[in-house]
C-alpha cells in the first residue's frame, strides 16, 4: 500500500495499518524533502518513501490519495501505466466526492487501475503527520462512493470495504452526489457556521476571547482548521453548502423573530425540538 501525501489523515492510515495489519508493506509519497525527512524520522512507519511518485508507488496494489482534492489530478497524471495484471486499486480520503470521481476515475482507468472514492468521517482541526493517530478510525463512519458502473459484490469494492473495517471503520455506501449533499450538511456547513460565528463575535468584541468557556470553544473548534484546505472544500461543494446555508438563514430568522417578539413559548419549542434532534446523534 502507498499513501500519497500523508498528513493527519494519510498519516493516521499509515499508523493504523502498521498497528492492525502488520503484514502490509507500506510506502509513501511526499512532495517536499523536509516532509520526507519527517516521515523517515518516524521509526518503523514505512518501508519506503520518496518525493518521486512512481518510485513511491512501485509494487503497491492499493494507493491512497491523501492530498487536497485540488492537487489529486496533478499527482495521478504523473503516474506511469500500472503493470499489466496488477489490479491496482486507487482511493482517496477527500471530503468532497462528485468532482473527484469525475476527474480522477478516468485518469486512474487510463493507467489500468480502478478508482473508488472513500471518505473517513474522522479528523480534527489539526493538520500534519505529527498529529497522526492509529486509532482515528475506530467506530468512525467511512463512506465509500462507487459509481453506477460498480456492480454489487464488486471485488474491488469488497476489498476497500474490508480494508476500512479492518481499521475500525463502519462502512456506508453512497453515490458521490448523495455523499456531497449529506456531508455538506453535517461537515461543510458546520465549518462555515463556526468560522462565521468566530468572525462575528471576536472581530467585534475581541476582549470576550479570554472570558469564553466550553460552549463557545466547543461550538467554534473546527474554525481552527487549515483555511486553504477548507476554502477548497467549500468551493468544491459550493452548490450544496450554499443551498443549506440558505435554509439555515431561514431557520435563524425564525429564532430572531421569536426573540424580537419575546415569544417564550416558541423559544421553548425550538429549544426542545433541537435537544430532541441532538439526542438522535
Amino acid at each position: 500500500m502507498a499513501v500519497l501525501s500523508p498528513g493527519l489523515i494519510g498519516g493516521s492510515v499509515l499508523s493504523a495499518v502498521r498497528a492492525k495489519c502488520p503484514g502490509i508493506r507500506l510506502s509513501a509519497w511526499v512532495r517536499r524533502p523536509d516532509a520526507l525527512a519527517e516521515l523517515l524520522a518516524t521509526p518503523g512507519l514505512v518501508e519506503h518513501a520518496s518525493t518521486d511518485v512512481n518510485e513511491a508507488i512501485a509494487g503497491a496494489d492499493c494507493l491512497i490519495l491523501a492530498m487536497p482534492t485540488g492537487n489529486m489530478a496533478e499527482v495521478v497524471a504523473q503516474m506511469t501505466p500500472f503493470p499489466a495484471g496488477s489490479k491496482v486499486l486507487v482511493t482517496d480520503v477527500g471530503s468532497v466526492k462528485a468532482p473527484v470521481v469525475r476527474e480522477i476515475a478516468p485518469l486512474v482507468a487510463a493507467r489500468g487501475g480502478v478508482f473508488i472514492g472513500s471518505h473517513p468521517m474522522a479528523g480534527s482541526e489539526k493538520k500534519g503527520l505529527s498529529f497522526a493517530d492509529a486509532f482515528l478510525f475506530e467506530k468512525a463512519a467511512v463512506i465509500l462512493t462507487p459509481t453506477d458502473g460498480t456492480a454489487p459484490g464488486d471485488v474491488d469494492l469488497g476489498r476497500l470495504s474490508d480494508f476500512w473495517e479492518s481499521l475500525g471503520g463502519i462502512v456506508t455506501l453512497l453515490t458521490p452526489e448523495h455523499h456531497d449533499e449529506l456531508v455538506g450538511a453535517i461537515s461543510h456547513l458546520p465549518h462555515l457556521v463556526a468560522s462565521a460565528l468566530v468572525r462575528s463575535v471576536l472581530s467585534r468584541v475581541p476582549e470576550a476571547a479570554p472570558l469564553s468557556g466550553g460552549g463557545f470553544r466547543d461550538t467554534t473548534r473546527v474554525a481552527g482548521g487549515p483555511e486553504g484546505m477548507w476554502a477548497g472544500i467549500l468551493s468544491d461543494n459550493h452548490l450544496a453548502v450554499s443551498a443549506q446555508l440558505g435554509e439555515l438563514i431561514c431557520e435563524l430568522e425564525m429564532w430572531k423573530e421569536a426573540l424580537d417578539t419575546l415569544d417564550r413559548d416558541r423559544l421553548l419549542r425550538f429549544l426542545s425540538e433541537a435537544r430532541a434532534l441532538r439526542g438522535t446523534l
